[in-house]
């Protein structure tokens, strides 16, 4: 009969050593699966620049950037049989049964490695179930700051009451900038995002528009506020 080792219950001067020892992938699948863990492993100092997430219908991937250049890259099969699968330079975990809700992956990843700001979110489909429009608060209480949002869609014809336009109305009030196709929204919907408070918003066309009236050329908006006494 097997007997577990008491890791987490060494003393720190004892366990910090060890986990100094640890492969980089051994520290990320302790973080997501102790919460006492990460709280020693943050201590390693495992710094990274910035993260991109991706949400492509089924799939959430993010990119981990870390300050030596080097990436961790999750992948994360939301419906079905769902997994995991992560990579770091050679060493990579495969398969791994997903028993968790996917933002219980991301999220531990995220405060191990001190994340401080999303570069791109990008959203191409929104998978049917609801979960991750659930999670998300929780990662932008985590992130306040957006680089920039791009949506990406496929299809046209996509109302202000779709999965694609609430995930929107979460993720722009804290972005700096917005990139979006001229497909992805009816034109009465992008009063709504010029409403917002941003940088720069970015219109882009995307193949065969003609269906809507718009110029052939992208365009992109640098947005300022004047005070009334001002103008």
């Amino acid at each position: 009969m097997t007997t577990a080792f008491p890791l987490l219950r060494l003393p720190y001067l004892v366990l910090m050593p060890i986990l100094e020892q640890m492969e980089f992938m051994e520290r990320i699948a302790l973080s997501i699966l102790s919460n006492r863990a990460r709280m020693f492993l943050k201590l390693l100092k495992m710094k990274c620049e910035h993260i991109t997430l991706e949400l492509n219908d089924c799939r959430l991937k993010m990119t981990v950037i870390f300050e030596n250049s080097e990436k961790l890259k999750v992948n994360i099969l939301m419906i079905g049989y769902q997994e995991v699968d992560l990579r770091y330079g050679h060493d990579y975990i495969s398969r791994w049964p997903c028993t968790l809700p996917p933002m219980d992956y991301v999220l531990p990843i995220m405060d191990v490695t001190h994340c401080k700001s999303i570069k791109q979110f990008i959203v191409f489909e929104i998978p049917q179930r609801d979960i991750f429009l659930a999670k998300l608060p929780k990662i932008l209480k985590k992130l306040p700051k957006i680089d920039e949002v791009i949506a990406e869609k496929t299809y046209r014809n996509c109302t202000s009451d779709s999965p694609l336009f609430k995930v929107l109305r979460i993720v722009l009030p804290v972005s700096s900038a917005v990139t979006i196709f001229y497909h992805v929204l009816k034109p009465e919907d992008f009063q709504e995002i010029f409403k917002g408070n941003f940088d720069a918003v970015t219109l882009r066309k995307y193949w065969d528009i003609s269906y809507f009236e718009m110029p052939n050329d992208d365009m992109k908006f640098s947005l300022e506020r004047f005070d009334d006494d001002k103008r």
